[in-house]
């Protein structure tokens, strides 16, 4: 599950949240097909739907409709990744930068072992053939 730098000290394996016309929005490192990550369904239900929701949000020149969807897009991208945290534990990094203008971008990680050690599993053998 955990990956080693030069050091020998373990490090966490790094998982991207973001919309990118890549029919997904998980990244670790390239875009990931979501039948491959063993993810509760329900999760990935909604992060299907927050994507959509993304697109739908945008004018024709990419930019916002309204402040107001740019703050759910946000507020959703933060659950969203606080929920894949859980799943797949410790020894990942969840990564969100909203593209809402004047928020940084924030990481998260379980203080917990996995929800989800399939979904884990997944992820960890991605992470090692990206290497």
């Amino acid at each position: 599950m955990h990956r080693f730098n030069e050091a020998g000290t373990a490090s966490t394996v790094l998982v991207r949240l973001l919309p990118d016309y890549a029919g997904t929005v998980l990244w670790c490192p390239h875009p990931v097909a979501y039948a491959a990550t063993h993810l509760d369904p329900a999760l990935v239900a909604d992060l299907i739907r927050w994507e959509i929701g993304y697109y739908d949000a945008l004018t024709d020149d990419f930019g916002w409709r309204s402040a107001e969807l740019a703050s759910e897009f946000t507020a959703t991208g933060i659950r969203l990744a606080l929920r894949l945290a859980v799943q797949l534990g410790s020894g990942f990094d969840i990564e969100f930068a909203s593209y809402e203008a004047g928020v940084a971008t924030r990481r998260f990680r379980s203080g917990c072992p996995a929800d989800n050690p399939r979904a884990t599993s997944a992820f960890a053998a991605l992470a090692r053939t990206a290497a």
